[in-house]
C-alpha cells in the first residue's frame, strides 16, 4: 500500500477505483465501503485508492464543532492497511484551500484530474465540497459528462440503527463498550506511553501499568475487562478508568492490571483494547475492600476469557 500525503504532486498512473471519507472508527459501515471497493478494484483492473482527510474537516472549519477521533491517523492507517490493504491511501491535507472547493471542482481537480477515477464508491448519505455542495446526485450527474461510474453502497443497519461514527463514539464516551464494539467489528482500542503510578497497586493492591493515552476518545469511567497488548502480544487484563476515589487520585488516571503474567520489564508502550465493561468506579471504606473487589473483578474476567472471548474474534 502507497501512503499519499500531497495530492498536488501526484498523478495516477492508471485508471482508479476511488472511494472518499474520514474513515473515523473504520467501523462495520466503512468496511463494507472498503470490501466493495477492493473487489470491485480487482475485477475492474484498476488501482484501489482510498481518499481520505487529516485533519478532519470540522477541526478547520468549526472548531468547536468537531469530533473526538475514535482512531487516529495512525491507527486508521494500519488497519486500513491490515485488513485491505489497497494500492494507494491518499491522506488529503484538510486546509482553507481544498475547503473552498466546490462539490464539482473537487471531483473535477482531485477525484478526476489526480486520480483519474474510474470507478467511485460511497454511501447514499455522502456529502463534499464547500459548503456541503457536492452529494450523490452531483456525482451521478458528472459521471455522465466525464465517463466514470458511480456506485452507491448501502448503509450497514444493525438491530434496527444505522451504524455510524457519532453513534460509536457517543456510545464509547457512555460506557457502552460492548455495543460499540459490534458496530466497530473489533474491540475499542487506546494507545500511551506507561508512567509510574503512586506504587499503591504493586504495595497495596496488584500491580498494575498506567498510560498516559495517545488516543482521544477514552471510555466512560469504569472497570473493564481489557487485553493489554504490548510489542505484538495479547495479555489478558482488567483495565480501571477514572480517578481511584479511594485513594484520593487527582486526575483521570488508566491503569491495567495484567492477569496471571509477569512482566520482566516494565514496556515503555501500551496499547489496552476494551472487550467488556464489568461495573463503575465508586468509593470502598478501605483499601482492603477494595483489594477484594479487585480480586473480584479479577476473577469475572478470568470467566469472561473462558466462556465469552471466542464469540467475538478479532
Amino acid at each position: 500500500m502507497e501512503i499519499i500525503y500531497d495530492h498536488r504532486s501526484y498523478r495516477s498512473a492508471f485508471p482508479s477505483a476511488l472511494t472518499i471519507g474520514n474513515f473515523d472508527g473504520v467501523h462495520l459501515g466503512h468496511q463494507e465501503i472498503l470490501n466493495t471497493l477492493v473487489k470491485s478494484a480487482r475485477a475492474s483492473q484498476t488501482t484501489s485508492v482510498v481518499l481520505s482527510f487529516e485533519p478532519h474537516p470540522l477541526q478547520l472549519l468549526m472548531p468547536k464543532r468537531a469530533p473526538i477521533l475514535i482512531t487516529p491517523l495512525v491507527e486508521k492507517i494500519s488497519i486500513i492497511k491490515n485488513k485491505w490493504n489497497p494500492d494507494i491511501l491518499a491522506v488529503l491535507e484538510f486546509n482553507k484551500a481544498v475547503s473552498e472547493l466546490s462539490g464539482e471542482q473537487f471531483v473535477k481537480q482531485i477525484i478526476l484530474r489526480r486520480f483519474r477515477a474510474k470507478h467511485v464508491f460511497v454511501g447514499n448519505n455522502f456529502m463534499f465540497g464547500h459548503h456541503r455542495s457536492g452529494n450523490v446526485l452531483l456525482l451521478q450527474e458528472l459521471s455522465k459528462q466525464f465517463n466514470f461510474v458511480v456506485h452507491i453502497v448501502p448503509q450497514v443497519v444493525l438491530r434496527g440503527s444505522r451504524v455510524s461514527s457519532t453513534r460509536i463514539r457517543n456510545l464509547i464516551q457512555c460506557g457502552k463498550i460492548s455495543t460499540a464494539n459490534r458496530l466497530l467489528g473489533r474491540y475499542h482500542t487506546i494507545s500511551g506511553t506507561i508512567v509510574p503510578g503512586r506504587g499503591l497497586g504493586k504495595k497495596l493492591l496488584l500491580p498494575t501499568l498506567n498510560i498516559i493515552p495517545t488516543t482521544e476518545l477514552i471510555p466512560y469511567p469504569g472497570v473493564y475487562v481489557s487485553e493489554s497488548i504490548i510489542q505484538s502480544q495479547h495479555y489478558p487484563s482488567v483495565t480501571n478508568v477514572g480517578w481511584a476515589p479511594t485513594v484520593s487520585a487527582k486526575k483521570l488516571i488508566i491503569e491495567t492490571h495484567v492477569l496471571d503474567f509477569n512482566l520482566n520489564k516494565p514496556p515503555t508502550k501500551l496499547s489496552i483494547a476494551f472487550l467488556h465493561r464489568l461495573r463503575d468506579e465508586k468509593t470502598f471504606r478501605s483499601i482492603g475492600d477494595l483489594k477484594t473487589q479487585l480480586l473480584k473483578d479479577c476473577r469475572r474476567a478470568r470467566r469472561f476469557f473462558s466462556f465469552f472471548k471466542k464469540a467475538f474474534k478479532h
